[in-house]
């Protein structure tokens, strides 16, 4: 199932009831291109979120902070945190699991709620986790919802109980992976390296200059990043260029020159052509289709 348009009231929160009372969970199919924004807005929800893309490429934006998550990869994002999707190739699309916590605590004021669940949600640092495929962690957990998705077509006899044991497995493995530094050090230091691209990508940047920023040598860099989000460095800050670039197109009246050195981009016949290569218009088409 797809929700075309999400419900969400002025304060952001999405209304959508995400499966019922005694069963809290909902699992949705998003082809990005068939929402009617061509995206899903910012919104927040109570329930946990895990999402893995299925085909194509998204970013995700959670908080301010950008990803592109590529097929086979994933994202978790916590209770009550606001994020955005965009698709950044035409068949971008993502299985999407919301369910309440209570799903997994057992029961209200359990031991399992208490110790493992409400700990984290109240943790304003533990808002997302990126879920890439080449980690052993993350990668167990995206076939497990993998697993989650086809019980929950067929349901078979006994599903709603196996979903709630294999989405407690995927939480346990979460939360472990968050709290233990020796797993989740390549993790963090990936973060990091994409943080500082989103807050830097209208400058000019260099390999030197990312590289250090995780203490790395330059072609070392390259390969982390290259194994990790399956695309090299500069493809990643040009798609995300491009991706940012939009806004202007669609909400000011700025030149197309304008917008490509304010975005990063060293020429303006750069910027067309990769802005072409990436959407299949010009700067100029684009704003004139979708503005």
């Amino acid at each position: 199932m797809q929700i075309y348009d999400i419900s969400i009231n002025n304060e952001k929160m999405e209304t959508t009831a995400h499966g019922t009372a005694d069963f809290p969970i909902a699992i949705y199919e998003t082809v990005l291109k068939k929402n009617i924004l061509g995206f899903v807005d910012w919104h927040w929800h109570s329930e946990l979120q895990f999402s893995y893309v299925t085909a194509g490429e998204v970013m995700f934006t959670v908080n301010g902070s950008s990803f592109k998550i590529s097929k086979n990869n994933g994202l978790f994002v916590n209770s009550g945190i606001l994020h955005t999707a965009k698709p950044l190739t035409d068949d971008a699309s993502y299985i999407c699991i919301d369910f309440s916590p209570s799903l997994i605590a057992s029961f209200e004021n359990s031991v399992i709620e208490k110790k493992y669940i409400q700990p984290y949600i109240e943790n304003e640092n533990f808002q997302y986790i990126i879920l890439i495929e080449g980690n052993e962690t993350t990668s167990s957990i995206i076939n497990t919802l993998q697993s989650v998705f086809s019980i929950y077509k067929l349901k078979p006899f006994g599903f709603e109980a196996e979903i709630a044991i294999m989405l407690t497995q995927c939480w346990i493995k979460l939360i472990s992976f968050e709290s233990n530094s020796n797993d989740s050090a390549d993790y963090f230091r990936l973060k990091h390296l994409l943080s500082y691209i989103h807050i830097h990508y209208k400058e000019k940047l260099t390999l030197n200059e990312l590289s250090e920023t995780i203490h790395l040598c330059p072609n070392e860099c390259c390969r982390y990043f290259k194994k990790h989000m399956n695309c090299t460095i500069f493809d990643y800050i040009n798609n995300y260029r491009i991706s940012e670039s939009t806004n202007s197109l669609l909400k000011s009246d700025l030149s197309i020159s304008r917008i490509a050195y304010e975005y990063g981009f060293g020429s303006t016949s750069y910027y067309i052509d990769k802005f072409r290569k990436k959407t299949g218009l010009t700067p100029l088409n684009y704003r004139k289709t979708y503005k």
